[in-house]
């Protein structure tokens, strides 16, 4: 019971957390500020997160495997970087679109930029954003991996990150911010990644 309780603890805390990241920036990202947003006292906080780093970390960690979580539910492909098995055309289509669409979430667009401008001035945040993209990029890999699978692992890494950078990249510009999404352009960064990882 007590282990339950922690975790819905924590998750509160990590609300509170993106919560305010999302509507108030990272100016507002001290931690007395995501104490205020729980609605906790500063040494509840650090009870679970000792620092701002810890809890930028936990918060990362938690939107990955959301998301994850919901690729899986949404197209059933196997995400887990030690998968085996061919992957196919079809499977990687409907993962990249799913993946597109949940980088059309403003919110979530938001909370990341707002860390990425943090971690420009903190290097606690910067290496708990590091951790977020190694994570992100081993699943990416296992993808590649599947797809390609005569690649030596450099390459699997280059091709991996190149399809990282493309999603994390539409992400800003296909949102309100830059405005530039079209269903043409979705459809041309679906192709291309596809063909980074078949490379065909």
């Amino acid at each position: 019971m007590t282990e339950t309780k922690g975790a819905l603890r924590k998750a509160a805390l990590l609300d509170a957390a993106e919560e305010v990241l999302v509507t108030k920036g990272n100016a507002n990202a001290a931690m007395r500020d995501f104490a205020a947003a729980a609605g906790v006292r500063i040494g509840h906080l650090q009870h679970y997160y000792p620092t701002r780093a810890d809890l930028i970390r936990a918060v990362l960690e938690r939107a990955l495997e959301r998301s994850l979580q919901r690729l899986n539910d949404v197209t059933d492909v196997d995400l887990s970087p030690e998968a085996a098995g061919r992957l196919g055309r079809d499977d990687s289509y409907r993962l990249l679109a799913a993946l597109l669409q949940e980088h059309s979430d403003m919110a979530d667009v938001r909370m990341h930029l707002e860390i990425w401008a943090l971690a420009a001035a903190d290097e606690g945040a910067a290496s708990a954003l590091r951790g977020f993209y190694f994570q992100y990029c081993a699943h990416v890999r296992g993808l590649v991996r599947r797809g390609r699978p005569g690649l030596s692992e450099q390459e699997i890494n280059a091709v991996a990150a190149t399809v990282v950078s493309l999603f994390e990249g539409a992400a800003v510009t296909r949102s309100e911010i830059a405005g530039l999404r079209t269903p043409q352009g979705d459809q041309a960064i679906i192709r291309t990644a596809q063909w980074l990882i078949h490379g065909e």
